[in-house]
């Protein structure tokens, strides 16, 4: 799959400025001077960066440091820049560049040596850790944040035994292409009423919200297209609603729905007949439960016929089961705790997904990762600490492998794989993985392509639908504001720490932004059954697409014509 614009690194340049020293990415330099550059988004390649300072002192300072708070709040200043220390920064090795975003716009700071690049890193990084956690950065408390024995790191840097773990499972043959790929990028239904959200089925249909309504979507190689068949969320007691959760079960006959006005309730149609069968209630104990998340017991459990899945409440995770003892006869009838653990302390869950093995992924507002082997919930084998953003959307490959963390400014890639102290492979869901794992790697907006989106989060990064054993997972997509960004995987795993941030974690920069006119809803990726054209392996050598917008949808497939 290939994309409309691609963002590949430019060599920034300075209108004017000696050849030998013409712009912030140019390593040739020679200056023994700190060099402060401008972006300007109204000019195009090397021309886009313009020369603001030819001499700045960096410094940090601390607003805070008269105040009786305690807390310290670090802000960068450089020459008549003022801004905070944040994660809106990003280093290069290579070029000894620091690029960031600021309330007047994208700037990027040149060093003139190695020396002088890594000093101001390794302040930035005590800064940063100081700001976000409100600790000085020493190693008592890099251990009370992140734990005794964890793959994150705040300050450190992938080491060459994190980077042999990423690609271990890459076959150097089948290196990512740096040819562009093109795409068909087809309307495939246009509504009048804002769309909501999307759920796409591996099987024949997928389904639209709108409102109180949800209209059927028909599965085709490459896309989808409008059936005219839609059906009204109305239970029987009365009251519409537009579902915020929605999860495909029983050979996809059977939609159960969620809505955050009636958090103890979820709402289950037949949408073979567009009519809404029952309103059950999360109970524990006789008492209502809220429950913000619901999941398959497995990444294809929606194509069987089993009746239990997975709930996710603020301080729980679930087996929920539909064949409910007090019987679905009733009016409101009571779905069976089959089984779980209700977590006294605060764990803030937020979302949740699950493997086709049946492995569950739960992330949290503090920003932690948890794996659950999916057999027993009262502890989480792994906990894989957050860098303080809360976690938005969680995905997972079907072999489990690899997990995806969405949060509003990066995606976070977790490698579950590693070795136990007897050399043996097992994985993060089986047992804690601790330092044994590889490093995260980081997805991130490149500081100038944030001038376009503005303040935007990224959205629901997924991996691409894989619906059985055997397949691989080739790439990885978000949403942000009007764009769609895709992610090759392969190229993920392949990357080097030339760019980082958060304090020394790899951050790949290199991805794919495809505009849209109005705000993106969702994008997502079709079950792999249908990126199958003639002469190619499902799941293989394609991928299909779909982009929601506002009041569109748009169909996107690889297209290897002239």
């Amino acid at each position: 799959m290939g994309a409309q614009q691609s963002t590949e690194a430019e060599e920034p340049g300075e209108k004017g400025a000696p050849e030998a020293d013409a712009s912030p990415g140019n390593a040739a330099a020679t200056s023994t001077a700190i060099r402060l550059y401008k972006f300007n988004p109204k000019k195009k390649g090397s021309e886009s960066w313009e020369l603001y300072a030819a001499t700045v002192t960096p410094s940090f300072y601390d607003v805070n440091e008269d105040s009786a708070s305690g807390n310290s709040q670090w802000f960068l200043e450089a020459g008549e820049l003022e801004v905070e220390v944040s994660d809106k920064f990003s280093f290069e090795e290579s070029s000894r560049r620091a690029t960031f975003a600021g309330e007047t716009g994208i700037w990027a700071l040149k060093f003139p040596s190695q020396q002088a690049f890594m000093a101001f890193v390794n302040q930035y990084n005590s800064k940063l850790f100081e700001n976000t956690y409100k600790l000085s950065m020493d190693d008592s408390n890099r251990e009370k944040v992140f734990g005794k024995d964890t793959v994150l790191n705040m300050g450190g840097r992938e080491t060459d035994e994190s980077r042999e773990q990423w690609l271990e499972d890459i076959d150097m043959k089948d290196a990512p292409s740096t040819e562009e790929r093109m795409f068909k990028d087809k309307t495939a239904v246009r509504k009048d009423t804002p769309i909501k959200g999307v759920r796409m089925g591996a099987g024949d249909r997928s389904y639209l919200v709108r409102d109180n309504q949800i209209d059927v979507l028909k599965n085709m190689y490459g896309g989808v297209q409008e059936t005219g068949t839609s059906f009204n969320i109305t239970p029987k007691k009365g009251g519409a609603f537009t579902p915020s959760k929605m999860l495909l079960m029983q050979r996809e006959r059977r939609m159960n729905m969620l809505t955050p006005e009636q958090g103890s309730k979820m709402f289950n149609a037949d949408i073979e007949t567009g009519k809404i069968l029952n309103e059950w209630s999360f109970q524990k104990d006789g008492v209502d439960v809220d429950i913000k998340d619901i999941s398959n017991d497995t990444r294809a459990a929606g194509l069987d016929d089993r009746d239990t899945f997975l709930g996710l409440g603020g301080n729980r995770l679930v087996r929920w089961d539909m064949r409910a003892r007090e019987g679905a006869v009733q009016d409101s009838p009571v779905l069976t705790y089959q089984e779980g653990k209700d977590y006294a302390s605060k764990t803030n869950f937020n979302c949740m997904a699950t493997s086709g093995g049946g492995y569950v992924v739960v992330g949290s507002q503090d920003g932690q990762i948890r794996l659950y082997n999916g057999k027993q919930f009262t502890r989480a084998n792994t906990a894989v600490p957050g860098l303080g953003a809360p976690i938005t959307s969680v995905d997972v490959t079907y072999d489990g492998k690899w997990i995806l963390a969405t949060t509003k400014s990066y995606l976070m890639v977790v490698k579950s794989i590693y070795k136990d102290k007897a050399g043996k492979e097992t994985n993060g869901f089986k047992s804690r993985m601790g330092a044994r794992g590889a490093a995260p790697r980081l997805l991130r907006l490149k500081p100038e392509d944030l001038a376009q989106v503005g303040s935007a989060p990224l959205q629901k990064g997924k991996f691409t639908w894989v619906t059985e054993s055997g397949r691989e997972e080739r790439w990885i997509v978000a949403s942000c504001g009007n764009y769609t960004l895709l992610w090759n995987f392969r190229q993920v795993k392949l990357a080097t720490p030339n760019v980082v941030s958060y304090g020394g974690l790899t951050t790949c920069t290199s991805y794919h932004l495809i505009p849209k006119q109005e705000s993106v809803v969702d994008s997502v990726f079709m079950a792999d059954k249908f990126t199958a054209s003639p002469g190619t392996r499902p799941g293989q050598d394609e991928s299909s697409m779909v982009i929601v917008t506002k009041n569109n949808v748009f169909s996107l497939a690889d297209d290897d014509e002239e």
